[in-house]
């Protein structure tokens, strides 16, 4: 089989992708990249499929070869590894649609962010700053799901896959000369989890802008609203957001209607949506309003960080952020904000047994990331360390390249 930069017809054969899938387990590694349109329907529509392996592209048309399978498989398959840049769409579009978890991926984003390339770098940035490389953005809003596609989107295509294999050996061979392979393995791994791909149902109404500041009894009609609305874009395979946007929500939920005159009068409200749904949401609200008392939702508590844990945390901050560029690691890779917040809360109790060796936490301690891993070995401890109160040493230079450099003052 010819590859397309030779010939630029689109696999439509089953029997044409089997053998690429061939190609594949012959391999033991391929890079992966999917075109799609995530706005027009509940799931994205995926439009192109692009495959590299061994120094050939292939294009798989998905919109005329629907069951694409036998790809989903090796894509879950532990042994052969996926090369894919910024893969989480990517991979969560190939759960919706196979109901497969995606095993033993390299995602040369987060490896960049590993060698001092900047996180979150783009693809272009990468093969730009690696190899010398611009790649067109002719096609970047192009609609893929048209057809024929034009021969520009078929090169444009083909080079956003050609190169992932030689980034993937560049960017493996500098991570195995710093002996830092093994993290960017270990940071992949959160592919593998099913929590990432299945989120948990009934919550989606807390990431309503607004929401915080509703009574347990608005939250209840907000939270069957936006369950409301997840099942009719599913059963539509609309987009939610295009059956009713949040904003709306957010004011039935504070001012709960009781008729659709009432829903009229909410700003916004297009009268062939009402004419649609109105009584729907009518009756979704009467019967939030008939939940018990005691069993209306409620915002997650937690208390507030203080001020002094807030301006430790940032001092953490500062302590990670020179650190990191020590390192040439991005700071966003080791530790978030709230991940450091939660270090204040818990850092000075974490038993001095577990800080030094153990990585089996259990509680509070076990859902930090520096309080294990790769992590923990970085950067967990000298945080820990600062928060028992080690003094530091923190030296101003003028070296252009560690322009700052900190220290423990008990030697480490």
């Amino acid at each position: 089989m010819e590859s397309p930069r030779t010939n630029s017809s689109l696999i439509t054969d089953p029997k044409e992708l089997a053998e690429v899938v061939a190609l594949i387990e012959e391999a033991g590694v391929f890079g992966l990249d999917l075109e799609f349109i995530p706005e027009r329907t509940y799931f994205p529509i995926i439009c192109l499929v692009q495959i590299a392996v061994q120094d050939k592209v292939f294009l798989v048309d998905p919109i005329e070869l629907k069951d694409l399978q036998i790809l989903w498989k090796t894509v879950a398959d532990g042994r052969i590894v996926k090369v894919l840049h910024a893969a989480s769409q990517d991979l969560m579009i190939i759960f919706q649609r196979s109901g497969l978890i995606p095993k033993n991926i390299f995602d040369t984003q987060i490896a960049a962010g590993f060698l001092g390339l900047g996180y979150p770098a783009g693809y272009g940035k990468l093969l730009a700053a690696l190899f010398d490389l611009n790649l067109s953005k002719t096609e970047s809003f192009t609609d893929w799901q048209a057809r024929p596609l034009s021969r520009s989107q078929i090169e444009y295509a083909i080079d956003d896959a050609l190169h992932l294999i030689p980034l993937y050996q560049k960017l493996q061979s500098e991570l195995t000369n710093r002996k830092r392979l093994e993290w960017v393995i270990e940071e992949c791994k959160h592919y593998e989890q099913d929590s990432y791909y299945i989120k948990e149902s009934g919550r989606e109404f807390l990431r309503v802008k607004g929401a915080q500041g509703l009574n347990r009894r608005k939250l209840a009609v907000l939270q069957a609203v936006c369950l409301w609305r997840e099942a009719e874009a599913k059963r539509t395979d609309r987009p939610a957001r295009s059956v009713i946007n949040d904003n709306i929500m957010l004011e039935l939920a504070k001012k709960p209607p009781s008729s659709i005159e009432d829903i009229q009068r909410i700003r916004g409200i297009r009268s062939d949506q009402l004419s649609h749904w109105g009584r729907k949401v009518v009756k979704v609200i009467e019967d939030a309003n008939q939940i018990a008392d005691k069993d209306c939702p409620q915002w997650p508590s937690g208390r507030a960080p203080s001020k002094a844990d807030v301006l430790i945390a940032d001092v953490l901050y500062t302590v990670l952020k020179i650190r990191a560029l020590d390192l040439e690691i991005a700071p966003e890779l080791i530790a978030t904000r709230d991940e450091l917040q939660g270090l204040v809360k818990i850092g000075r109790d974490i038993p001095e047994a577990n800080h030094q060796e153990n990585d089996n936490m259990t509680g509070d301690e076990g859902q930090n990331a520096l309080t294990f891993g790769w992590r923990r070995r970085l950067a967990g401890n000298e945080l820990i360390s600062v928060l028992r109160g080690t003094p530091i040493k923190v030296t101003v230079s003028d070296s252009s390249t560690n322009p700052i450099a900190i220290n423990l003052c008990d030697g480490t």
